[in-house]
């Protein structure tokens, strides 16, 4: 029963699928955060399975439309145009999965970082202010847009692996970020960071399932994706003590997000 609370927990926070839990949910997934990796292989599996069945669906339909209408002709198009329209619903569905908090996160680090000559004190405020700059719109399309284009150079058989080994890099960034990172405020953050802290046989767990399902997933890629994962966690870290003083509930959300593309472009490549 624990272990299902556990997962429960876990779900609750990193996902909007409506999961009845209590206000300990918090700290509970605080406390498993190193088992973060396995709730990314759920949620890549299930993005996977939904971009695998919209590109059938998709082929399906436009190719009843390109051969009623074109004879044919345009078949070539038709597959971008098929792809194309998978990766967008795809990115969506992550997004709207996750509840688009790891988004949010981005945002407000892009923000911070628009603000070059600013104490640590006005960076953090504008980051939990309820505004979007330049600086953090551009940093988020940026990102946003590069791994729908890694998405859409996945072939559609290979989506789902793809997919799952992504999702555990960036929630093995999260991990590696919480690990070695400290905290300057209390916050939601903070929870996450204590629990860590010398936890380093935590640590090693969640790197080696990491190491375990991404290996048998896709071999040696799945490996260079885990360790692009490690590496994006370890610059967040050195990033948030330049623009934050420590890391942040941002921090944890943008690191998420570059980490998901930097493990897509290891895995394309």
């Amino acid at each position: 029963m624990k272990a299902l609370r556990v997962f429960r927990g876990l779900m609750v926070f990193l996902t909007v699928i409506p999961l009845k839990m209590g206000e300990e949910f918090l700290e509970l997934s605080a406390s498993f955060m190193f088992l973060f990796p396995l709730i990314g292989a759920l949620i890549g599996f299930f993005a996977g399975f939904y971009s695998f069945f919209t590109n059938h669906f998709l082929s399906l339909l436009l190719g009843f439309l390109n051969v009623t209408f074109f004879s044919g002709s345009q078949n070539t198009l038709f597959v971008y145009l098929t792809n194309g329209l998978a990766s967008v619903m795809t990115l969506s569905f992550v997004l709207v999965l996750t509840g688009l908090q790891h988004t949010d996160g981005l945002v407000d680090v892009g923000n911070a970082l628009g603000i070059r000559k600013a104490s640590v004190e006005e960076r953090i405020e504008i980051a939990h202010a309820w505004i979007v700059t330049r600086a953090g719109a551009l940093l988020t399309l940026l990102v946003l847009l590069c791994t729908l284009l890694l998405i859409f150079l996945v072939k559609p058989e290979a989506i789902i692996r793809f997919l799952i080994v992504a999702e555990i890099s960036a929630k093995l960034a999260m991990v590696t970020c919480a690990w070695q990172g400290t905290s300057l405020q209390k916050g939601k953050g903070s929870i996450f960071i204590d629990s860590m802290k010398d936890g380093h046989g935590l640590y090693l767990i969640s790197l080696a399932v990491s190491l375990f399902m991404s290996t048998m997933l896709l071999g040696l890629k799945g490996i260079l994706a885990v360790a692009s994962g490690m590496g994006v966690g370890v610059f967040f870290i050195v990033l948030s003590k330049r623009i934050f003083g420590g890391v942040t509930g941002d921090i944890f959300g943008a690191t998420n997000e570059i980490a998901r593309m930097i493990a897509l472009f290891a895995l394309v490549w």
